[in-house]
């Protein structure tokens, strides 16, 4: 099951992500000084966000759905 869902939701993170890089980057590139700092900041949180969606919490899920089955079958 989990893996079914991470299979599914890759591919729509990372065009979401890549989308969203993309403007951020047109923004960064054509914007004004202002722009910049603001758009420097959504870029970070745009990669750290991605990262953290496939390398953090697909472990985490994976080890909660693990324990609830060894639970599940202790019983």
């Amino acid at each position: 099951v989990i893996n079914g869902a991470l299979n599914s939701t890759l591919s729509r993170t990372l065009n979401t992500s890549f989308t969203t890089l993309l403007v951020m980057l047109i923004v960064f590139a054509f914007g004004g000084a202002t722009m910049r700092s603001f758009t420097f900041a959504i870029l970070l949180g745009v990669i750290f966000g991605t990262y953290c969606t496939l390398f953090v919490a697909t472990p985490i899920a994976y080890e909660i759905a693990k324990r609830r089955s060894l639970k599940a079958a202790a019983k």
